[in-house]
């Protein structure tokens, strides 16, 4: 199975692009302003966004904030502790240049791990929001149960795990089919 490209949206000009293409093999789309990107980025989906930060481009910076995309950016050497300031907790990457091809391809090379390891959280705490809903949707039904029959938790907890195991169910769909017994 052949892995497709990472898509890389570049905002600069085509010297900053020629240098992007020879450090590392990805999929590239110019664009010269931050209007012409945004529209690109509302009809592709895009791993990384490179910037070269020019101060005379207003809204820019504003603009990096504002994505939801990993953000690589690249300023000036002289101006790099004012951007890194102004850039601080808002996950861009900020690099100066003249730069080195290997320091760029190494940028790259961490954002693409960070990249998967900020994936495997989501999915991790996707995860667990599913199982706090799920406990959440049992404790309800066993409330339920408490209210409606006057139980105590325990013998309302066992009830449910009862009927889960004869049933061959989860807890979660049997507290669910209850609920929308009760509430008929």
């Amino acid at each position: 199975m052949r892995m497709e490209a990472s898509k890389v949206l570049v905002i600069g000009n085509e010297n900053f692009l020629a240098l992007l293409k020879n450090t590392a093999n990805y999929q590239y789309v110019l664009s010269k302003t931050y209007n012409d990107a945004f529209s690109k980025l509302r009809n592709t989906q895009f791993d990384i966004v490179v910037i070269l930060y020019s101060q005379t481009q207003s809204g820019l910076l504003n603009f990096a904030k504002s994505l939801n995309a990993q953000v690589l950016m690249v300023c000036k050497q002289e101006i790099y502790d004012q951007v890194l300031y102004q850039c601080k907790d808002s996950g861009i990457i900020l690099l100066s240049y003249p730069i080195k091809k290997q320091v760029l391809y190494e940028t790259f090379q961490m954002i693409k791990s960070l990249k998967s390891k900020i994936l495997m959280y989501e999915k991790k705490i996707h995860k667990l929001e599913q199982k706090y809903l799920e406990l959440k949707m049992v404790d309800h039904c066993k409330l339920v149960l408490i209210s409606n029959y006057h139980w105590s938790e325990e013998k309302a907890h066992y009830y449910i795990e009862k009927i889960a195991m004869e049933q061959q169910k989860t807890k979660f769909l049997v507290a669910k089919e209850l609920l929308e017994e009760f509430s008929k």
